[in-house]
């Protein structure tokens, strides 16, 4: 296994730039980062204040924002979702929809936001009048999915749910056991593929769906030897008839899309950090490499035979977010460390941002290089990304 020690910088965004700050020593398997790579990936365009979190101790957003043609679409944990100008941070339009957490689903123009009080809620995405609203019965800390006809999502309540996309008229419903005990924060979002959609439970499983009834197609255990925290939180990716997914007690799963068979699977442990649980932040692909945050152990490239291809430390860089590729990149968020741009091909980290109280959430990077992301006291940045 190859381990790839943290080198970067800090940017400082303001009105005028990106400026350097001078960065301490760290060991390799450490969050924090050793020197100046000496490259600038980043551009400072505009910044948003979404909400004032400035005197609050440790505030955590965790929402991706969305762009759909020259509109960016983003809510927050203080209840204000935003409609801005992606070219300036301008104000289009704003409605107080209560606390979100995800990024929303914008599709042939409506807008759907899920809510952590439990609604999945229907938009006009040019000008934000309500088209329906549908309660369910757990917070929607992912996007939605849809087909023609249906918006389909998950909740914290290990349910998921489809809906009329026009209508909002319930369709169906499916709800997996959640255990008794503690289960760890989140859920898995829903991946659509054909006539399928997989997604993962609290309990360790994942679960294929038929599209049109909820009914299941197959059940596989994903919980490995665990009796507790064996959370699927990941959502699912589907690529050349297999699934990956992962649990927080398993580490990453190959399973044979049509049957649900296991493949491989790829567990996450450190000698060095016994008490480290493993739990996967989020899997993302640039169709040859797996892109994996583990809590605590790193950012992971994989093949696609589960062979670890390089790995970045992440000790003390708090909950990650999904990574997510572009080019010859990958983003990563980590709570408390902040944002990361290493290659995508060695996982030398080539610039790192901090807004001085890190980053929850997950960055959004747009087809034509600009990139948004959400600080944790509630501060929409946007960046070009060179």
């Amino acid at each position: 296994m190859k381990t790839i020690a943290l080198t970067s910088l800090v940017v400082a965004a303001s009105a005028a730039g990106c400026a350097r700050v001078p960065l301490k020593q760290a060991d390799a398997l450490s969050a924090e980062v050793r020197e100046s790579p000496g490259e600038d990936r980043l551009s400072f365009k505009w910044k948003f204040q979404t909400a004032d979190r400035s005197t609050e101790v440790s505030p955590q957003e965790f929402a991706a924002p969305a762009v759909w043609a020259d509109t960016l679409y983003t809510g927050s944990a203080r209840g204000w979702f935003y409609a801005l100008r992606t070219s300036n941070g301008q104000i289009r339009w704003r409605k107080q929809l209560g606390s979100v957490s995800a990024a929303p689903l914008v599709d042939r123009g409506l807008l759907y936001v899920g809510t952590d009080d439990g609604y999945l809620i229907a938009m006009d995405a040019q000008t934000g009048q309500e088209k329906w609203r549908y309660q369910s019965r757990g917070p929607i800390d992912q996007t939605p999915a849809s087909t023609r006809d249906l918006v389909i999502f998950s909740n914290e309540a290990d349910q998921v749910v489809a809906v009329d996309a026009i209508t909002g008229k319930f369709k169906w419903q499916y709800k997996s056991e959640t255990p008794e005990e503690y289960t760890l924060r989140g859920h898995a979002g829903v991946t659509i593929d054909g006539d399928l959609i997989y997604t993962g439970f609290s309990n360790g499983t994942l679960v294929a769906l038929r599209r049109d009834t909820g009914s299941v197609a197959w059940s596989t255990s994903l919980k490995a030897e665990a009796e507790r925290f064996m959370d699927v939180d990941a959502t699912p990716i589907v690529m050349d008839g297999i699934v990956y997914a992962a649990s927080s007690s398993g580490g990453v799963y190959a399973i044979d899309k049509m049957t649900g068979l296991v493949k491989w699977r790829a567990p996450f442990w450190d000698a060095s950090q016994p008490s480290s649980n493993g739990n996967v932040g989020g899997i993302s692909t640039d169709g040859k490499t797996l892109y994996v945050s583990v809590a605590d152990l790193g950012i992971y490239a994989l093949d696609l035979n589960g062979n670890i291809v390089w790995r970045v430390g992440a000790r003390g860089g708090g909950e990650p977010a999904d990574p997510v590729i572009s080019n010859d990149l990958v983003v990563y968020s980590l709570a408390s460390a902040g944002m990361f741009i290493a290659d995508r091909k060695s996982g030398e980290t080539l610039e790192y941002f901090d807004p001085g109280d890190g980053v929850s959430a997950a960055p959004t990077i747009t087809g034509d290089g600009r990139m948004f992301v959400m600080s944790n006291r509630g501060i929409l940045y946007a960046f070009d990304l060179e």
